[in-house]
């Protein structure tokens, strides 16, 4: 494996880890009832089911990432999680916010380097 190969190879299990362990995180430690009151504070309606719509997508897109499973399509739903959560979490914390649009960057990027 040549040394470009390897950062791909990196840079697709770093970037699904960024959307598997905070799912995992928020299922497991902090509970969902935790992330309904998170959306719910920042005025989601209908908070209970984007919660849980959010740490399932967490979780699955996440793992899809990391295998590698058709990342035309499964680095698009990261993008818009981590974007909607720069402008809803951190818009007030410059460097935070600029992290995610990074990450969510990197996500968009990274499909589009593949074909399936």
């Amino acid at each position: 494996m040549k040394g470009g190969e390897i950062a791909v190879k990196v840079n697709q299990v770093l970037l699904g880890l960024v959307m598997l362990i905070p799912g995992l995180y928020k299922l497991f430690v902090l509970g969902p009832s935790a992330v309904v009151a998170m959306l719910e504070s920042f005025g989601f309606p209908v908070a209970l089911l984007f919660a849980w719509l959010l740490i399932v997508s967490e979780i699955f897109f996440g793992a899809a990432v990391l295998i590698g499973w058709k990342l035309k399509y499964t680095t698009l739903v990261p993008a818009v999680i981590l974007v909607l959560a720069g402008l809803l979490a951190y818009r007030n914390d410059y460097p935070s916010l600029l992290l995610h649009f990074v990450t969510a960057s990197n996500f968009v990027a990274f499909g589009m380097m593949h074909k399936k």
